[in-house]
């Protein structure tokens, strides 16, 4: 592939090992930084949306959210968790999951693709970075509590203890029951985290989106396998250490397709007026509908 100058460069050009390695070495740093910015602030938007009397809000919602799953029948998270819970290395395994290796195969996968696929990564990376700025917009718009935080054993929602609620059956926090490599009540996990921000749940938006990756540049047949298992078992793992609802997952999924509807909306505006190297690996024709006195 040939690498612009100017304008039209963009920073995954730079993997190819024909340019200096100061350049690729700039470039990978970069990026590096990028990502780090935008989570960071990511993460502090996300700590701030828990102000304003959020939390009366958030458990309302959890209540909502229970009587819309119990009404359309998919109210089973409590149950799911009580056939696991006796397993404390898999409950264990699944908190570690939880808290760290998803961050590190979205890591990984972005990594991958902007060493490998650099024709696709521009496009990639900014649909991570707007599945996880559109995920913002629910934390604002429907705090909601996790049932981890719910209280046990009552067949009608009603307060309970410490500004709880009380919803159902019973949850376990299996974080503080069982433990992995951190806590909820650590003054770091304190200072950035949101516990109110279960919907939807970024968590499965992610592995929705290491799955649309996946499959659409990598080959091989353990694609399709990877396609179908990451998402589940990151399911399975939100849901077994009661940090989410199946709803909250469902929001996670229309949160990444909503970003591929705005990413495929300003692809289109920016390659009828310029195309770059990314552009014509994805869009063969837009070369032959630029106007006759446009240059590539």
């Amino acid at each position: 592939m040939g690498t612009e100058t100017g304008a039209g460069t963009y920073p995954a050009n730079v993997v190819d090992q024909g340019l200096p390695w100061r350049v690729r070495a700039k470039a990978t740093a970069r990026e590096a930084v990028l990502v780090f910015v935008f989570y960071y602030v990511y993460r502090t938007i996300q700590r701030l949306a828990k102000v304003g009397g959020v939390e009366t809000r958030a458990y309302a919602n959890a209540k909502r959210v229970v009587s819309i799953e119990r009404f359309v029948h998919i109210f089973g998270e409590q149950a799911i968790q009580s056939v696991f819970l006796g397993a404390r290395w898999l409950i264990k395994t699944m908190n570690i999951y939880y808290g760290t290796l998803h961050f590190l195969v979205t890591a990984g996968i972005l990594g991958w693709m902007f060493l490998k696929r650099p024709w696709g990564y521009l496009r990639v990376r900014n649909l991570l970075g707007a599945t996880t700025g559109l995920a913002l917009i629910g934390y604002y718009a429907f705090p909601l509590t996790p049932p981890r935080m719910l209280v046990c054993n009552a067949t009608i929602p009603a307060p309970g203890p410490q500004h709880t609620q009380i919803i159902g059956k019973c949850f376990v926090d299996t974080l503080a029951r069982v433990g992995g490599l951190w806590s909820y009540q650590s003054s770091a996990v304190k200072a950035v985290a949101n516990e109110f921000a279960a919907m939807p749940s970024l968590h499965f938006g992610w592995s929705v989106w290491c799955a649309y990756v996946v499959a659409r540049y990598a080959s091989g047949r353990w694609r399709r396998w990877f396609v179908v298992a990451y998402p589940t078992l990151t399911l399975f793992a939100i849901v077994v250490t009661a940090n989410h609802y199946f709803l909250d997952a469902v929001g996670g999924a229309i949160t990444f397709w909503a970003a591929v509807k705005l990413m495929d909306h300003l692809d289109r505006r920016r390659v009828a007026v310029r195309p770059t190297d990314e552009d014509r690996a994805e869009h063969p024709g837009a070369a032959q509908r630029l106007p006759s006195n446009s240059s590539a």
